[in-house]
């Protein structure tokens, strides 16, 4: 089998050896030119085609940023008008109560005035919470403890109703304590629509 190999290879290298002694060093050279020409060529095509996919993955990260970027500003923009709207609606609504502690209102005046209040409201709780929960969790703590100062002033009023059903009027104890939640709830609300406005233009 070696012998069968040996007599393919030998013809191969006389060929060869033929070819490269009859052929003039012209021809090489411009042989050796032609393949260095399409070589060059290849590369040549190769980087561009890495050139054009580098810039077409730019262009399109680029894209996609102000996408996000147009996303979250118009977000941050929905955020602050409609918590503004919910937290002044919030303060708005225990202003009668207040009223009622100082003997200038009812209650059910009260909560008819509530009850108005609800059916004119154009803001949207759910919307302000589902915003914070899935864009801007940073600022859900603050939010939260405006959340907290409304939950005791509820208590307080469904505590001076209780007493109020019973016929003693006596709102002295609750207002003490009623008054400052209430400024302490103001002062919250604008903290935290300061905060959204001060966290948008960081962002």
């Amino acid at each position: 089998m070696s012998l069968g190999i040996t007599r393919e290879i030998v013809p191969l290298a006389e060929i060869w050896t033929t070819l490269h002694a009859a052929a003039p060093p012209e021809a090489w050279f411009a042989l050796i030119g032609v393949l260095t020409g399409a070589l060059l060529a290849l590369v040549g095509v190769w980087l561009t085609n890495r050139s054009s996919i580098q810039r077409l993955v730019i262009q399109l990260q680029h894209e996609r940023d102000v996408r996000e970027h147009e996303n979250m500003r118009l977000r941050h923009e929905e955020l602050y008008v409609e918590s503004r709207k919910y937290l002044g609606a919030i303060v708005s609504y225990f202003l009668p109560y207040r009223m009622v502690m100082k003997g200038e209102l009812t209650f059910n005046q009260a909560l008819d005035m509530t009850i108005h209040q609800g059916q004119s409201r154009d803001h949207q709780p759910h919307r302000v919470t589902m915003l914070i929960d899935l864009y801007f969790p940073e600022l859900k703590a603050e939010f939260d403890e405006v959340m907290a100062v409304r939950n005791k002033l509820v208590r307080l009023v469904d505590g001076y109703k209780q007493q109020y059903k019973t016929g003693d009027l006596d709102s002295g104890r609750w207002l003490k304590l009623f008054q400052p939640l209430l400024e302490l709830l103001g002062t919250k609300a604008t903290q935290f629509e300061n905060r959204v406005a001060v966290f948008g233009r960081d962002a």
